[in-house]
Formats: C-alpha cells, structure tokens, sequence
C-alpha cells in the first residue's frame, strides 16, 4: 500500500506536459519553424489554453520580425570606403 501511495503522490507533483516556462525556453525554435510532432503539439496546445502564452508568443515573433527588418550595420571597412569614396567624388567637383 505504502509503494501505491507514493506513487499517486509521484504523480500528483509530477510537472504538466508542458507549462509556461517550457514554453518560453522553446519560444524561438517555435518562431524559427524548428519544432516537430509532438514537442510542436505541446507547445501549440499550451499557448491556446493559456492567453499570457498567446500574447508572448504573439509579441515575441513580433519583436523578432521587427528585428529581422532591421538593416543590417555596415563594418567599420566599408564604413571607411564609403567616406573615402564620397571624398574622391567631391574633389572632383
């Protein structure tokens, strides 16, 4: 009796499938379109059962589509080049 009623209380604390900090750890691979099958499943039926997940996950591929539009910095070398070429085309005025 005693092994069966640990192992209920085992099962009582055991961690939900798939719960909100799971699901912020796994928030890019989800952007990213880098989730399979059932870990996919998971994270899809987390996020519809639960609106804070929703907006994260809302907000995050927001925030990380802005991101992605950003232009890209230019090195310091092509930095100097493009000074030096606007120097040489203005001398030659």
């Amino acid at each position: 009796m005693a092994k069966s009623l640990f192992g209920w209380f085992n099962r009582r604390q055991a961690k939900p499938e798939f719960d909100c900090d799971d699901l912020k750890e796994n928030c890019s691979d989800y952007v990213d379109s880098e989730m399979v099958n059932e870990e996919l499943a998971k994270f899809e039926s987390h996020m519809n059962d639960c609106p804070d997940c929703s907006t994260f996950v809302k907000t995050f591929r927001a925030t990380v589509m802005t991101a992605r539009d950003l232009p890209s910095r230019i090195s310091a070398q092509d930095l100097k080049k493009r000074i030096q070429e606007r120097i040489a085309s203005e001398g030659n005025r």
